[in-house]
């Protein structure tokens, strides 16, 4: 419990930008980008670690994500073998429509999705989103994405 009290003076005092954890009883959660944390999706949970913390909450106490301070320091990862840009597309290749595939918002509101079946793997039309910047989440791992 300290150490969540302590996590938004700790960002401040070194500058950094915190995740901001919006909670369905009004109340907030700041994480320390300089702990690095990793946001997993998972069944009904939402967890996040770092070497440092290990916290989890169930998916309907979680209302959004976002960000403040100066910089998030999120950088775009680089393109993983199970996910790959085809014109205006998204194809997961080993992904099959029993896989959990989510899409969310920067501010961490869940974006409906018309996925499909393709020979290349399981497609998102990126034409079915607005433009913007996107998290998104296969079987729990987590990457963004930009639909210019």
């Amino acid at each position: 419990m300290l150490f969540a009290l302590l996590c938004p003076i700790a960002s401040m005092a070194q500058g950094n930008a915190t995740l901001v954890l919006w909670h369905a009883d009004g109340t907030t959660t700041d994480v320390a980008l300089y702990l690095m944390p990793k946001v997993e999706f998972s069944g009904d949970k939402v967890r996040i670690t770092s070497t440092v913390l290990d916290m989890e909450y169930p998916k309907e106490n979680i209302l959004r994500f976002s960000y403040k301070g100066s910089g998030t320091g999120i950088s775009t990862p680089k393109a993983e073998a199970d996910c790959s840009r085809k014109g205006d597309r998204l194809v997961f290749h080993g992904v099959t429509s029993r896989d959990k595939v989510a899409v969310y918002t920067v501010n961490g509101i869940r974006v409906p999705l018309s996925l499909t079946v393709t020979p290349d793997g399981l497609s998102l039309p990126l034409s079915s989103i607005p433009q913007g910047v996107y998290v998104l989440s296969v079987n729990g791992k987590t990457s963004k994405f930009t639909r210019p």
